[in-house]
């Protein structure tokens, strides 16, 4: 769109310009959304720093489909009047920005196609397994072992993707765990010290069916109660470690296996409650 020079002195901007599609994709309209943005983003607004740039993101947002209406351009082209007081050295990006906010971009509600992200329906406790089968396994000391994942939430996040919020546990050979009990006792897989505690939780993210099946992920049961770390600090969901399956597309190797062994030799196992 060429207006990212914005995103220097805000960020705002890029985060409403990639939310309204996702609203849109949603059901919504071009009113309720921009309404929705307007009561996301109310703290914004009503901040003197941040209200032009917020006022100038809905704007841009329904130019890229040629549906801004009169009263956004409006209330944008005061916006950037503003910010052409605030930002120095930039009359020459203003101008162009000017120049786009045309009343040529006026128009009708656009089209959105709805969309369904995809959801792998994985109740609280549902557990995973997977054999380690890549070299760095040998190098840690675990070859022949297993990685467990147990689902203890989940979130959807801006861009409505389901992600699952999952514990991870070592396991040895020959110690698959059949009851919450044993799999409480194998301990929890540290991700990093936070608040004089430890973080422990990960996020699982799958593309679709097809993606999830090459996690090669095995399930083993459900284990709602198999309990928490003792010494886990109060989480955020959404800055818990990700995990990622394959990153390129011409190959099998799992990238949560590496990120799980270098974890294990760094951080270590905790214990349950």
């Amino acid at each position: 769109m060429g207006f990212r020079f914005l995103n220097e002195y805000n960020s705002v901007v890029e985060e409403i310009l990639d939310r309204y599609p996702v609203l849109r994709k949603r059901g919504n309209g071009r009113d309720r959304s921009i309404e929705l943005l307007r009561e996301e983003y109310g703290k914004e607004l009503s901040d003197a720093d941040d209200r032009s740039y917020v006022l100038v993101a809905l704007a841009l947002t329904l130019c890229r489909k040629t549906e801004l209406t009169q009263p956004i351009r409006d209330e944008a082209l005061q916006a950037v009047g503003r910010l052409r007081e605030q930002v120095p050295n930039r009359n020459k990006d203003f101008d162009k920005l000017i120049a786009y906010l045309s009343k040529d971009r006026i128009g009708p509600e656009a089209v959105y196609r709805s969309r369904k992200t995809y959801d792998p329906q994985w109740r609280i406790g549902d557990t995973f397994i997977h054999a380690f089968s890549q070299p760095a396994a040998e190098k840690a000391g675990l070859s022949g072992w297993y990685v467990i994942f147990r689902k203890v939430g989940e979130y959807l996040d801006r861009e409505d993707h389901h992600m699952q919020l999952v514990y991870v546990t070592l396991c040895p050979p020959g110690s698959i765990p059949k009851t919450d009990e044993e799999l409480r006792s194998l301990g929890y897989l540290r991700m990093m010290l936070h608040d004089h505690g430890w973080d422990y939780l990960v996020q699982l993210y799958f593309k679709s069916r097809k993606d999830e099946e090459k996690w090669q992920l095995q399930k083993i049961g459900c284990f709602p109660d198999a309990g928490s770390p003792a010494d886990a600090t109060v989480e955020d969901p959404l800055v818990s470690m990700p995990f990622f399956g394959a990153l390129h597309r011409n190959t099998d190797e799992l990238a949560y296996e590496n990120q799980v062994c270098s974890l294990y030799k760094l951080r270590g196992i905790g214990r349950g409650l």
